[in-house]
């Protein structure tokens, strides 16, 4: 299968064909435009979040969690960086090839048009638009032939200007002999024009155009492969950065997160002044024990009711303890 074999009659839907494919490539191109343009503002965003996050005041305490938060900060910065190169990239190199073949592939289709238009103007000429002359000739030359030998006949009948009438009639024939072996080698060489419009001018054009649709095709293909190549979020930079922040995150060990705080805030025991029965309240009772429950008649409902609060309470606090315990 080819154009040059299979197309030949196929003209219009050659050209449907070409403006198809143009379609779909700017539709490319607008897609891909619209993808540098939402890079560029993904970059952009990303590196405003982290100059804001960067003049904040620092934290005073210096933890696993601070450093890993700035590492997190600090390859997020790398990612938007990296995110605005490849817009650059994209802009400087899929986009700006997609836009150069769209121009080509509009010159393609100028010259196939003009070309074609040539060749069957060409073959129309020669095959018809001579011919058609020379057959309008012929047939005159054919009346003028008849009409001089009529009269020669008449001539002959009559006896008078015989010669003359005679001499008429050999020009009219051999103008008419000598025009029609001019259309027999006009004919012929028709032929051979309308052969070699069919069989080589006409198939090479559409040939040529096949070869370079498929060209076109392959720099299309090369242009999406290297699209797909710098905005793949699997390039290994790009792997790398979130390789980074991993890690970084990894970095926090709940363990150690505050034996650098214990080491800065750390101070020895202060001695508490130990509490003791203040004796002095005693000075006014009357032999009322220091350091003693007193249980009689007067106290013993209040102290028993103590007893039941405190258990109660006791109760709750070890069921609480246990639940912070268990996390249930």
């Amino acid at each position: 299968m080819g154009f040059g074999r299979d197309l030949t009659n196929s003209y219009e839907g050659l050209l449907k064909l070409q403006d198809w494919e143009l379609k779909l490539l700017e539709m490319v191109k607008r897609f891909m435009t619209l993808r540098v343009k939402s890079d560029k503002e993904y970059a952009a965003l990303l590196l405003s979040m982290t100059q804001q996050t960067e003049k904040q005041e620092p934290v005073d305490f210096v933890s696993t969690v601070s450093k890993s938060w700035s590492q997190v900060v600090h390859q997020t910065e790398a990612l938007g960086r990296i995110m605005r190169g490849h817009a650059d990239d994209l802009n400087s190199g899929p986009l700006h090839r997609l836009a150069t073949l769209i121009r080509d592939k509009q010159q393609v289709k100028k010259s196939y048009q003009s070309l074609h238009q040539q060749l069957e103007s060409q073959n129309h000429k020669i095959t018809k638009t001579e011919l058609e002359k020379l057959k309008s000739t012929y047939r005159q030359l054919c009346r003028d032939a008849n009409n001089a030998k009529e009269k020669y006949r008449e001539a002959l009948a009559k006896g008078r200007e015989a010669e003359r009438a005679r001499d008429r009639y050999d020009k009219a024939t051999a103008k008419l002999h000598n025009l029609h072996n001019q259309y027999v080698l006009t004919v012929c060489g028709a032929q051979i024009q309308q052969d070699e419009h069919r069989r080589h001018a006409a198939p090479a054009l559409l040939d040529a155009l096949q070869r370079m649709q498929e060209d076109m095709t392959l720099a299309l293909k090369s242009i999406l492969e290297e699209y797909c190549e710098i905005s793949s979020l699997l390039t290994e930079e790009m792997v790398k950065v979130h390789q980074e922040i991993s890690a970084a995150v990894q970095q926090i060990d709940p363990l150690a997160e505050y034996q650098q705080f214990i080491e800065a805030y750390r101070c020895p025991e202060t001695p508490e002044a130990s509490v003791e029965f203040d004796a002095t309240l005693l000075e006014e009772t009357d032999n009322i024990p220091a350091n003693e429950i007193l249980w009689n008649t007067l106290t013993a409902d209040s102290l028993q009711a103590i007893i039941q609060t405190t258990c109660s309470e006791a109760t709750r606090d070890k069921k609480n303890c246990e639940k912070m315990v268990t996390g249930r």
